[in-house]
């Protein structure tokens, strides 16, 4: 997070006391004009200067925080996208919308001409509505509110198949349950206070959950990157407590990555060396960084990469999979790794994946990469071949359905990839995403100030709502302290011949495998008795269930390598 728009609604004063009405453009779409007479406007006015507007003009001005446009109309019972007709000539600009009691933030891309930007998805009932758009980051033009019919397309199912063609069996089952529940059911999170020996969640947040704890564990690498370390930063151990609040719960872990610039940092006054992960705190030159292999920059690059591989580590030894969120924001510009566009970003990106994957064979990784519901959002991902889930990281008004933000990113990756809120200043609100099927992965509201505004009433709400997974409804996963030993070598839930290979593939190894089923270091004869005695099982089997015996083929397998882990018997002596 560290960096989000103001998105604080002012109040608005003054009330119109004429309802407009809708123009007759499409049977079915309603379009109020910003410009229609009994409209409300502080610091804006009507003009007509600039052709291709539609009806008589449009409002502009929008020069300081209060600015605004404000209607007062009819708008048909139903559910609807609202569409705001705009032109943006200074460049891609936020704006602050509200639909009588919801009010949301939008982003409008660049455009010399009127075009048009969906602000969200509203369920409007009866009487007079209130449509308006204040100033936000102001310097744009708005024409016309519209509204659409909407009715919520279906969400598609999704691959649970990892990126990582090697990708371990812990890491494919955490794959295979957020895909499952996916559609179904939403996992709950919360960004934790990185690096400051607190506990998680804090006290005053089960206070106020009830004792209600979260599924999933966010975290952050950052004090980790070297340029911090080189200055006293102290990581105070966050990955190992990370590592231990997961296998004591049983929960699931995100990690994301403020990388501090590897060098170039400014340190004077409001560009301290510890903003370094801000664009404004650097002036590393990552384009040429990137386009010289051999020089010394893209080495420190390669040698940060190789620090957080060390953290990264640590998670796969214990057996702790991760849902891994680097370079996020990038679209935003404000941190380094996206300044410089989305090229170089996916060239970033890419070597990142490289590095850690295949140089330094971590294998315990959910590609997570953060997206933005802005126009040009496709130009900055990755590819499929290296993402396996997208987030968003939105920061907007409690009231805001986050509606438009959902839909704008699901009509590109539905069926392709799971969407997560993997960060938020808000509690979504779990009746809102049902009228709207949205069907988040998870969320993870930010914390600090953001949680702490957070009512009792709310966090409950949120946690408690039957299609919100909290820690307590998580099936017990393999890296718990409270996990079985299981013979379900591979993960693909029933234990049979193809774990049998695993273990021949495996043994005498040692280390974090996935056929050391008993989880004591080493894959050995006892991992291969625990597939003997749960063979045919579901992996789920309840203990005594019945254990078929083990087909010919298995068995004749089996039989030869009890031969191989025998101990030698010496040949008897002649007398």
């Amino acid at each position: 997070m560290f960096h989000f728009l103001q998105r604080s609604f002012a109040a608005l004063v003054g009330t119109a006391t004429i309802v407009g009405a809708a123009s007759p453009l499409h049977a079915q779409f309603h379009r109020y004009e910003a410009e229609a007479p009994g409209g409300t406007r502080s610091g804006t006015v009507v003009s007509s200067a600039v052709p291709g507007y539609s009806g008589t003009g449009y409002v502009t001005d929008f020069t300081n925080a209060a600015d605004y446009v404000q209607l007062q109309v009819d708008v048909p019972d139903g559910l609807y996208e609202m569409w705001v007709g705009y032109r943006s000539q200074f460049g891609e600009k936020g704006y602050t919308y509200r639909v009588d009691g919801e009010t949301g933030s939008g982003m409008f891309t660049q455009s010399n001409v009127f075009t048009t930007d969906r602000a969200g998805l509203f369920n409007v009932r009866g009487g007079t509505n209130t449509l308006a758009v204040q100033h936000n980051w102001g310097y744009y033009d708005v024409d016309y509110f519209e509204f659409r019919p909407f009715t919520p397309p279906t969400l598609s199912p999704i691959s649970p198949t990892l990126v990582d063609e090697q990708a371990n069996a812990r890491t494919r089952l955490l794959m295979n349950y957020l895909t499952d529940m996916y559609g179904e059911k939403t996992l709950s999170g919360q960004q934790h206070s990185t690096s400051q020996n607190l506990a998680f969640p804090g006290q005053s947040y089960l206070n106020k959950s009830g004792g209600l704890v979260p599924a999933i564990r966010g975290s952050d690498l950052m004090e980790y990157s070297p340029s911090r370390i080189a200055r006293g930063a102290n990581p105070r151990n966050e990955s190992e407590q990370s590592i231990q609040w997961a296998q004591q719960t049983g929960g699931i872990v995100t990690m994301a990555w403020h990388w501090n610039a590897p060098a170039n940092l400014i340190n004077t006054t409001d560009h301290e060396w510890w903003r370094g992960f801000y664009t404004h705190a650097t002036t590393f030159n990552l384009p040429r960084a990137l386009a010289n292999p051999a020089g010394s920059d893209y080495q420190l690059i390669l040698r940060d990469i190789d620090a957080i591989a060390v953290e990264l580590q640590k998670f796969q030894t214990a057996g702790v999979p991760v849902i891994w969120r680097p370079l996020h924001e990038a679209q935003g510009g404000w941190f380094w790794w996206g300044a410089h566009g989305p090229d170089t970003f996916k060239q970033l990106w890419n070597l990142t994946y490289d590095r850690l994957t295949n140089e330094h064979g971590l294998h315990n990784l959910i590609w997570e990469f953060t997206s933005a519901a802005h126009a040009d959002h496709l130009d900055w991902y990755p590819g499929d071949d290296v993402v396996d889930m997208v987030g968003m990281d939105i920061y907007t008004d409690p009231s805001s359905s986050m509606s438009g933000e959902w839909y704008d990113v699901l009509e590109h990756y539905n069926g392709r990839k799971m969407i997560a809120l993997s960060e938020t200043g808000t509690l979504p609100s779990p009746e809102l995403m049902e009228q709207w099927g949205i069907d988040w992965s998870y969320f993870a509201p930010w914390n600090g100030t953001f949680v702490d505004a957070f009512s009792p009433a709310q966090l409950q709400a949120t946690l408690g709502h039957e299609d919100v997974i909290t820690l307590d409804e998580l099936p017990t996963m393999p890296w718990s302290i409270l996990a079985p030993s299981t013979g379900d070598f591979d993960g693909d839930g029933v234990v049979d011949g193809g774990d049998l290979l695993a273990w021949q593939q495996q043994r005498g190894q040692t280390g974090d495998h996935d056929a050391d089923g008993n989880g004591d270091g080493v894959v050995d004869a006892e991992d291969l008795a625990l597939w003997r005695a749960q063979y045919g099982q579901r992996a789920a089997a309840a203990p005594g269930a019945a254990v078929p015996e083990p087909a010919t083929a298995a068995f004749a397998l089996l039989a030869g390598l009890a031969l191989m882990v025998a101990p030698a018997r010496r040949r008897p002596q002649s007398r």
